[in-house]
């Protein structure tokens, strides 16, 4: 009996034919990211340069500006937030979180007075009407010395960094969308997985940027944010993927 000789023919893969409007939401992602990388491209300069200040601190301890100042505020707040999800089987929950926030308001010798978010230790310390050292940069102050204790912020570059990588995963989001997906089914829908793909991206542009200006976090630091990170994104991801379950 002879055998047959069969020839492995190699397989064609195809991407499914898109429409026109899904071509469009391809291209509108694309748009968005390639402006907010342009964008992004100063201020992240400006941080990196923030950075090698920071670097020059650490070793010497006399990179930054200084000048007197004072607490003229202090006070406390709270914020709620409700996040809604649903499960495989149409069941609603609603999960509500209370956070507790430490503002210290400071003064400057030119008479301006600035307020922040800090930390709950440096709260503790910092009392009304205390003396502080501001230290500056560029004009703008990026850290307050009070006790012993110090609490340093982002640079306005920083911040805007922050906005628009935010708009840059805005703009993956919409690519993705356009490439893998592009149907449309609702604008609550469509509000709805925007928040979630937007939530998963809260730490870690948020933990990318707090890197560049003042290097990576070690040992509890980083094992907290990452563990809270993957935390958020679990949560957002399976709000998204839920609501993927019907395609």
């Amino acid at each position: 009996m002879r055998l047959r000789r069969f020839r492995l023919l190699p397989r064609r893969f195809s991407l499914p034919k898109r429409s026109l409007g899904q071509w469009i939401v391809v291209a509108l992602g694309l748009g968005v990211i390639v402006a907010a990388l342009v964008g992004a491209a100063d201020p992240y300069r400006q941080t990196r340069e923030f950075r090698e200040v920071v670097a020059c601190e650490r070793a010497t301890s006399d990179c930054f500006g200084s000048e007197p100042g004072s607490i003229v505020d202090r006070r406390t707040y709270t914020t709620t937030s409700t996040t809604t999800h649903t499960d495989a089987n149409g069941h609603t929950y609603t999960t509500t979180t209370t956070t507790t926030h430490y503002e210290v308001t400071w003064q400057r010798a030119d008479g301006s007075q600035q307020a922040r978010d800090v930390s709950s230790g440096f709260y503790a310390k910092a009392k009304e009407g205390q003396s502080a050292i501001l230290r500056v940069w560029r004009g703008e102050v990026v850290g307050v010395e009070v006790m012993g204790d110090a609490q340093w912020f982002l640079p306005k570059s920083g911040a805007v960094l922050n906005a628009w990588l935010y708009l840059a995963f805005f703009g993956l989001g919409v690519l993705l969308w356009g490439v893998l997906f592009g149907w449309w089914d609702g604008l609550f829908m469509l509000a709805f997985r925007t928040f979630a793909w937007m939530f998963m991206s809260f730490l870690p542009v948020s933990m990318t940027t707090e890197a560049l200006a003042y290097g990576l976090s070690t040992g509890t630091d980083l094992v907290i944010e990452i563990v809270f990170g993957l935390f958020a994104i679990g949560i957002a991801g399976g709000m998204l993927l839920t609501s993927l379950d019907d395609w």
